[in-house]
Formats: structure tokens, sequence, C-alpha cells
């Protein structure tokens, strides 16, 4: 039986009531879906894509999670009466070199896998690089992507897990984890692999950020990961009908679902072993 820790126990500070969580959930929703209202304007209906340069995509597409980050800030600080720190950290500070070093270590992680996985499978990987498109993505995919991936750690490991997680610690991972995935099911690839495939995927790693989160008592490690993946997917290495098409140096030439979670997967034993063995973090 996983028990309470300090990091879950932050959700009793301050006003607590389950009806607060479940108002600031809607809310914080709400607000997502709001502000995503300019991306809407510069996205083809029919097709489902840009019609603007990626990194400008990007820029207004990241505006609907600093909505929601906004929203959950404004909820926790008036409502719940407790620090926006709480969603991160037991501690007094949040220790940002954790973040930066748990992104550095998994992409490494994730390029080490990625190497392997083009020496085995080199038909599947064209160049693509072109830098006029690609400079000034890497510009604004480096500053403001971290916004979209902090987003979802906020609401999903932080808020959400911290909510269901003080009352019980199982039911807090697989919800949380579950709301997580269920939120990627509009994705262009969820539709291109099929439902089911997409959401063993999504949940899989929504567990997983959700189960470090829980073991290392913060969720450093898991704001550094989210951040380094998604960056690394949009300027390095991402694959067709991706949710944020982007000029990437390589283009995976298929949508290959079931290489992407072995990949994944390596990633994560990788990483592991090394945050605990090398790095003794957790």
């Amino acid at each position: 039986m996983l028990a309470q820790n300090d990091f879950l126990a932050q959700a009793k500070i301050g006003n607590n009531q389950p009806w607060r969580y479940v108002v600031g959930m809607i809310l914080v929703l709400l607000a997502l879906l709001i502000f995503s209202i300019p991306q809407v304007l510069v996205t083809d209906i029919k097709g489902g894509y840009p019609t603007v340069a990626s990194h400008w995509y990007l820029l207004v597409a990241i505006g609907s999670f600093a909505g929601g980050i906004l929203m959950l800030w404004v909820w926790l600080k008036n409502s719940h009466h407790r620090a926006f720190r709480t969603l991160i950290t037991p501690q007094s500070s949040v220790n940002w070199k954790r973040v930066v070093s748990s992104a550095a270590v998994w992409l490494v992680c994730t390029a080490i896998v990625e190497f392997g996985m083009y020496l085995v499978f080199p038909e599947m990987y064209r160049f693509t690089w072109n830098p006029q498109q690609w400079l000034p993505a890497f510009i604004v995919g480096f500053l403001f992507l971290p916004i979209q991936t902090s987003c979802e750690e906020l609401i999903f490991r932080g808020y959400l897990f911290q909510a269901i997680g003080s009352r019980n610690v199982v039911a807090g991972l697989v919800i949380s984890s579950v709301f997580f995935g269920l939120m990627h099911s509009a994705n262009p690839e969820t539709a291109k692999v099929g439902f089911g495939l997409a959401m063993t995927y999504y949940i899989g790693v929504g567990l997983f950020f959700a189960l470090l989160t829980y073991f290392d008592g913060k969720l450093e490690l898991a704001l550094g990961i989210h951040a380094s993946n998604n960056i690394y997917a949009f300027l390095f290495v991402t694959y067709p009908d991706s949710a944020l098409p982007s000029p990437s140096v390589i283009t995976m030439t298929e949508l290959n679902f079931p290489l992407m979670i072995i990949g994944w997967l390596l990633a994560v034993v990788l990483y592991t072993v090394t945050i605990k063995w090398v790095f003794r973090w957790i």
C-alpha cells in the first residue's frame, strides 16, 4: 500500500474541501479552452494544420497554457489560500537546478535511444533541416514550450494528483494519468493510430510522471523531463501527424506508435538508472 508523503500533503494546506478542487479543475479547463481561441483562428479547420509558420503557431498555442497557469494561480491563491510553489515542492523554494538537470539527462537518454533506433531502422529517418525555418522555431520552442509542459504538469501531477492522492494514492495515480491521456485524445496522431493505442502511450507517460513525482516527493524531475521531451520532439525529431508540426532537424517517414512506445520505455529505464545510481536523486 502506497503511503502519503509531504508532496501530496500539500493539498491539505489552507481550504481543502473537495468541491474547491472540482471547481478549480473546471475553471482551469475553461481557461485553457477560452485562451485557445486565437489558435483556432490560425488553424485550417478542415485539415487541422497551421496557416502560419510553425514558430508563430506555437507562440499562439502557448497562450492557452499560459491562461491555464494564470487561472490555477488565481484559484490556488484566492480559494485554497496556499502558495503556488506547493504544487511543485513541499520545500521553501523550487530547486531549479534539479529541473534543468533532469531535462538534460532526459535529452541525452532520448538521443541515445534514438540513435540506436536509427542504427536498426535507418530507412525511417529523413534529414529535413531548414536553417531559415528552424532557427526561429528553436528560439520560440526553447523559450516557450516549457510553459505548455509546465501547465500540464502543474494541473495533472500537481493540482489533481495532490487533490486525489492526499486521500488515496493509487486513485490519484490512476485518475490523474487517465485525465492526462484523455487531454491528448483530440491530437491528430490519436485518430491516426487509434484511440486505444494512443491512450496506452499517453496514459503510460502520465503514470510514469506521476510515479516519479510520488517517489521523488517533488514535481521538479517531471517538469524537466516533460519540457525536454517536447522540445526534442519539436526541434530535433518529429513525426507525421504530430499535434504540433515543426521544421525539425529529422522527420520520421512514418508514424509508428508501437516503436515510439518501445523507445519511450527504453528511455525511461535509462533515465531511471541514471538518476538513481549516478546522480542519486531518488
